[in-house]
């Protein structure tokens, strides 16, 4: 029997958005320079709303995530406060996408290997969580999760 997973609505609206953008932008190296007629018909980007903040995560499993992002936006300071990942810390570099007014995807690589995908909703203080780890076994397991959101400093 086969298992099917659901995203929640706003993170199925995120994915169908993202996948709207074309894969040739996903596919291109961060450090590759663009071509000429690519580079002028891409849009400038713009730096997101949560750019600059620090927000409070608390997520359905009982952690507590400090997530500080830095000005531009590209990288997020975090550390869990409480849950099954207190103590635990880190700097990531981030890759953000707007897919709606106040809504972002976001996602990153951790040095353990683990990927982490948010999509931010802004005007509901809301977090839709997918994250993958490796396991004991050489496998990957996937959770999906979901948080509220609360902005403590600007």
């Amino acid at each position: 029997m086969r298992i099917r997973h659901t995203l929640p609505a706003l993170a199925t609206a995120a994915v169908l958005a993202l996948a709207g953008a074309g894969s040739a932008q996903a596919a291109a190296s961060a450090d590759a320079p663009a071509p000429a007629a690519a580079s002028a018909a891409r849009p400038a980007a713009s730096v997101p709303a949560f750019a600059g903040h620090t927000y409070v995560l608390t997520l359905d499993n009982g952690a507590v995530l400090r997530n500080t992002y830095s000005a531009d936006g590209t990288t997020l300071s975090w550390q869990a406060l409480e849950g099954p990942m207190a103590g635990h810390s880190g700097q990531e570099r981030l890759s953000v996408r707007a897919v709606g007014e106040g809504l972002y995807f976001v996602n990153w690589v951790e040095a353990s290997g683990m990927t982490v995908s948010h999509v931010m909703d802004l005007h509901h203080a809301t977090v839709s969580i997918y994250w993958t780890y490796a396991t004991a076994d050489g496998g990957r397991a996937g959770e999906l999760h979901t948080a509220t959101l609360a902005r403590v400093s600007s």
